[in-house]
């Protein structure tokens, strides 16, 4: 399901396509997204007229839209997806999408996926009371802390930890280091560094 004020059910064909729709929503930039969008064609190197199905079409905040293809990386290898997206991209009629991007299994490794998942169940809750408790303390950070640390801080318990994770998905906090939040995750506010 999408987020926001009318969530709609976003149909997909394969567990790979299942990931990157969960990392699509749970960016805090990404505004809307579509899957199966309308064929674009292009003229493949051969001069062949071709038809190419993007499997999302992403909304960004800045009004931007980026078409993706979802592939199996050994699949886009032995078909040259890059090749053929360069090529489509060259010739893409701009209010179809401003650019085109490949996401396999290889860019979507399980722990940005299960945070993908959190961020994405925790921003239906809208407990924007918790989310201002903790900005309060965040905003005060010099440095890196733990997640456990702001949750301890907050004195909000399970909420506050749900509060910290929508703050690093609404791009507050950065993680320092690997990902996959826990309570041992490192933080940073984003304008001090981290990713």
């Amino acid at each position: 399901m999408t987020n926001g004020p009318t969530p709609r059910r976003v149909m997909v064909e394969s567990n790979v396509e299942l990931k990157a729709a969960h990392v699509l929503l749970a960016r805090h930039d990404v505004v809307d997204l579509r899957e199966q969008a309308e064929p674009v064609s292009y003229v493949d190197a051969e001069g062949v007229d071709r038809l190419h199905f993007f499997d999302f079409v992403a909304t960004l905040d800045t009004g931007k839209k980026v078409a993706v293809a979802v592939r199996p990386h050994e699949r886009a290898l032995r078909h040259d997806l890059v090749g053929t997206l360069r090529e489509i991209a060259a010739q893409m009629d701009p209010t179809v999408a401003d650019r085109v991007v490949h996401m396999s299994e290889r860019h979507l490794p399980r722990e940005l996926v299960e945070d993908a998942k959190l961020l994405r169940a925790v921003r239906r809750d809208n407990r924007p009371d918790d989310d201002r408790a903790v900005s309060v303390i965040v905003a005060t950070l010099n440095g890196i802390v733990t997640v456990g640390g702001l949750v301890r801080a907050s004195g909000l318990h399970g909420r506050g930890f749900r509060a910290v994770v929508r703050l690093i998905g609404n791009g507050v906090l950065s993680i320092v280091g690997a990902r996959g939040i826990t309570y041992a995750t490192r933080v940073v506010r984003a304008s001090q560094g981290g990713r």
